[in-house]
Parts: structure tokens; C-alpha cells; sequence
């Protein structure tokens, strides 16, 4: 009898020392064109989690994305959301989505290359793979995704406020576009 208490108590002890289970949501990329194809090899599955509990106040939660190949090759991002530069980044007609070719309400988002994840045989932007990666999520059901070689700069006009920094299409070493299932 004590023996199926302690079970029950360790179980019990490792219900509430676990945590709740990550936010995690599975998607299928198709390449859209021939050259998206080309690109990746074919599909990639994209994985995007976040933890299950609400972050504090005026905090954005983790994010962490994940691109594999068909192959088993893979690249991991986190969410650029909480850096100020990388937050003007990613606004509606912001830099990313200039560089991305979208010019209206959208905004899309930046992922931060997770180069601790990234060791390995990257499949975008040659051996190094990319430093930032911006998504868009059309409403058709599609998904654009730019790889960049470098963040966004900003600098200080002469009133205080930040502007960006003209991108040159240099650091953009990958374009792609897919079907999302």
C-alpha cells in the first residue's frame, strides 16, 4: 500500500513540476513555382511553438520556428518581437515588407536565425545559412518567405525618430513562395 501511495505521489509531483505542454502548431509548405522548388528540394514542414502560458505583462511570448527539408535538414528561428528595431522592421509597409513586395496593410513576420540550432548543412543562402527570414501569410492561403543575410539598420534623424536604412537586394539570398497545408 505505501508503495502505490509513493507512485502516486511521485506521479502526482511530476504532473505539477512538468508545466503546461508548448503551443505548437504543424504546417506543410508546397513550393509554389519551379524555382521555390529548386530552392528547397521540394516540401518543407514549418513548426512553430510558443509556451502554453500567457507571458507576464508587456511581455511577447517566445516564439520558435522551425523549416525542415523532406530530407531531414533543418533550420530553426525565433521570432524577432522584442527588440525595438525589429519590431519597426516588421510593420505595415515597413522595410520587410517593402523587401518583401508588399506595399499595402500587410505585415509580416521577421524570425531570427537561431545559429546555436543551425550547425550543419543549412538548405538556404549557402553555407551560413540565412540571418533573419521574413514570413507573410496571405489570406489565400498562401505563404511568401524572403531569406536575409542581415538585419534591418535604422538611424536617428535630425528630429529623433528612427528611419530605416536604405536594404540593398544583396542581402536578400533567397525568395520564395508556397501552398499552405
Amino acid at each position: 500500500m505505501r508503495f502505490r501511495s509513493l507512485l502516486a505521489a511521485l506521479a502526482l509531483a511530476g504532473c505539477v513540476t512538468a508545466g503546461p505542454a508548448p503551443n505548437v502548431q504543424r504546417a506543410t509548405l508546397t513550393p509554389a513555382d519551379a524555382a521555390t522548388g529548386l530552392m528547397t528540394g521540394g516540401a518543407l514542414a514549418m513548426t512553430l511553438s510558443s509556451p502554453a502560458a500567457a507571458p507576464s505583462a508587456g511581455q511577447d511570448g517566445l516564439v520558435q520556428m522551425r523549416l525542415t527539408t523532406t530530407d531531414g535538414r533543418a533550420l530553426a528561428f525565433t521570432e524577432a518581437n522584442h527588440a525595438p528595431f525589429d519590431v519597426m522592421a516588421q510593420a505595415q509597409g515597413g522595410p520587410l515588407a517593402q523587401v518583401m513586395g508588399l506595399f499595402g496593410e500587410e505585415a509580416p513576420k521577421l524570425y531570427a536565425a537561431d545559429a546555436a540550432n543551425n550547425a550543419g548543412a543549412p538548405f538556404l543562402c549557402g553555407p551560413q545559412g540565412p540571418a533573419y527570414v521574413g514570413i507573410y501569410d496571405a489570406p489565400d492561403g498562401t505563404a511568401q518567405i524572403v531569406a536575409l543575410r542581415s538585419g534591418f539598420e535604422f538611424e536617428a534623424d535630425a528630429n529623433g525618430a528612427y528611419t530605416p536604412v536604405p536594404f540593398s537586394p544583396d542581402h536578400v539570398c533567397a525568395r520564395m513562395r508556397f501552398r499552405k497545408g
